[in-house]
């Protein structure tokens, strides 16, 4: 890449990258480097690691030593679905196993609409809650050629160890929208002052699918019955569906306050269908579970000790 392109301190469906002179952020400078804007052309087409052949400004390939993983969790359990409308924590993890010092870090993460990287794209959802020492870069400044809002370091962040981890609220898209996915990448730097290839860096990406309540199920119809065991629980209890055609069901628990603590799908292939519950990290209290499909509903109460 070019040296004014210097990556960003840099967790899979987001990313990020640290450099002397633009620390701060790549996204600020007008790059995304987490490879959701690979594809495009010109100006469009955005370095994945923020390193051009030959530019000398970070590695010029990915380092297998250095591992980025995601995570998109609901209510603290990790997920591969989303709700419309629903919030979620996007967590994003880089490890330098290259046995290298290297004391500091970047990142950025980015949350695109579709699966893969593309000419023209388009955020999913919206990104917020930066920790202190990060930032939420929006897509249309400065440059209009970063076209997703990107989760960067807005200063350089010392590393403890060999790892790091960063976390964002997620804000689901309007329902419609389909499979989304979360890029990131993590840079880890020597912190020498110079924009040279001993800054190594890996990215990664995941991919959430859309929880449609009308999934290809018939109607819910009042033979369904709902069955939670043990209830009052206290680690875990055991959701049951009982007469349910096949097909794919929405499960939503929420607490009294309205925040939904797990959002996600179960497919019932026989009349008799089970689904395991961790309640571990719920606060005590009541919660309501509802199963849904073609906007019909059932629901009931889980009591948490």
């Amino acid at each position: 890449m070019k040296k004014r392109i210097l990556l960003f301190t840099l967790v899979a469906g987001l990313g990020s990258v640290v450099f002397s002179s633009y620390h701060g952020g790549a996204a600020i400078s007008g790059y995304d480097c987490t490879g959701a804007e690979s594809a495009g052309t010109g100006m469009q087409a955005n370095p994945t690691g923020c390193a051009a052949s030959g530019s000398g400004c970070h590695a010029t390939s990915a380092t297998t030593g250095i591992t980025v993983a995601m995570e998109l969790d609901s209510a603290g359990t990790p997920t591969t679905y989303w709700k419309a409308g629903h919030t979620y924590t996007v967590k994003i993890t880089g490890t330098n196993t290259t046995g290298n010092t290297l004391p500091k870090y970047g990142f950025q993460i980015a949350a695109l609409k579709g699966t893969t990287s593309a000419a023209t794209e388009h955020d999913a959802g919206t990104l917020s809650g930066a920790p202190a020492g990060t930032h939420i870069t929006a897509a249309v400044a400065p440059y209009t050629y970063v076209q997703l809002s990107i989760a960067e370091q807005s200063s350089a962040i010392a590393l403890s160890g060999t790892s790091f981890t960063q976390s964002f609220t997620w804000t689901a898209p309007a329902a419609g929208t389909g499979s989304v996915s979360f890029w990131g990448a993590a840079n880890f730097v020597n912190g020498n002052g110079v924009q040279d290839a001993g800054d190594l860096w890996n990215t990664t990406h995941i991919t959430a699918t859309e929880i449609v309540s009308n999934a290809g199920v018939a109607s819910i119809g009042n033979e369904l019955t709902i069955k939670v065991y043990p209830n009052p629980a206290t680690t875990s209890c055991n959701l049951q569906l009982l007469n349910a055609e096949p097909g794919t069901y929405a499960l939503q628990i929420f607490s009294m306050n309205g925040s939904a603590v797990i959002t996600r799908p179960i497919e019932v292939n026989n009349a008799i269908e089970s689904a395991g519950i961790n309640t571990s990290n719920w606060a005590s209290g009541l919660y309501n579970v509802v199963i849904e499909k073609d906007g019909n509903k059932k629901s009931l109460i889980i009591v948490k000790q």
